[in-house]
């Protein structure tokens, strides 16, 4: 289906935050709604935004300011939680305050709302990582399982509480949980949407992008509820340079958490 409506990004001004950003006004009526800490960064980062006509609208400021992110996920199609790092970062819990201020902010309007027609609630996706899933990881050698579940052990611990978050609301809200492999920089491929496999290979953020917005646009409801995999169905994204240092950093980090100070930041994936 045709990206139609609005769309709330969280985290817009990552890596997947702006792939997402890139995929949905590729849809003349899609509009976006960008939640950030800064908007001058963000405005480096997609230098064309300011062309479009208003259909992107910036909303600057900390995820604990209750009336802004109202303003922001109110009446969206869907709202997009890609609020993380690449850093393994002791305490991470990043995900865990987007997702509780999302919760909290809907149940508001929940609340508000006086009849059935203005109850109408956005689709939640959360950018999780098939690292996490026995499922989609279930063909990994067991000793590069183990290395990356320790690179990003205080990243996944958030993710994963985030996701328990949204799974104790499920009565009322509409979450969906997209698990990808290993993630690159670069451009878009095709990619197809699955809930068993996962790709072995690099998958691009474009085409990361791509699928979470084809899994909320699901009126079917097929993704609802479910972990979902992105496989590459043009080739692999290329291998992210970045990713020996930033496996290496986060392992650091895991044993030996009071050195991470004194680590180098945002090394990334590239």
């Amino acid at each position: 289906m045709a990206s139609v409506g609005t769309y709330a990004v969280l985290g817009s001004t990552g890596n997947c935050g702006t792939a997402l950003i890139q995929n949905l006004l590729e849809h003349p009526t899609a509009r976006i709604n960008a939640y950030c800490r800064n908007k001058s960064k963000l405005l480096r980062l997609l230098l064309g935004i300011k062309k479009e006509g208003g259909r992107v609208n910036i909303f600057e400021g900390s995820i604990q300011d209750e009336e802004l992110l109202r303003s922001c996920v109110q009446d969206c199609r869907a709202v997009f939680l890609c609020t993380s790092t690449n850093d393994n970062v002791p305490g991470c819990h990043m995900a865990q305050d987007a997702t509780a201020a999302v919760i909290k902010s809907l149940r508001h309007h929940n609340q508000q709302s006086s009849n059935e027609a203005t109850k109408t609630l956005p689709t939640i996706v959360l950018l999780s990582s098939g690292t996490v899933d026995s499922k989609f990881s279930r063909n990994m050698p067991s000793a590069l399982l183990w290395v990356l579940l320790r690179s990003a052990s205080h990243v996944y611990n958030d993710i994963i509480q985030a996701q328990k978050l949204l799974q104790a609301e499920e009565e009322w809200l509409n979450a969906l949980y997209v698990k990808p492999a290993m993630l690159s920089v670069d451009y878009q491929r095709g990619h197809a949407l699955s809930l068993t496999d996962q790709d072995e290979n690099p998958l691009s953020y474009l085409d990361l992008a791509a699928a979470m917005i084809e899994a909320a646009n699901d009126d079917e409801g097929h993704y609802v509820g479910k972990d979902v995999s992105v496989v590459n169905t043009g080739g692999k994204a290329k291998f992210p340079a970045g990713t020996p240092m930033c496996i290496l950093l986060g392992l650091i980090s895991c044993w030996f958490p009071r050195l991470y100070p004194y680590l180098p930041a945002n090394t990334g994936p590239g």
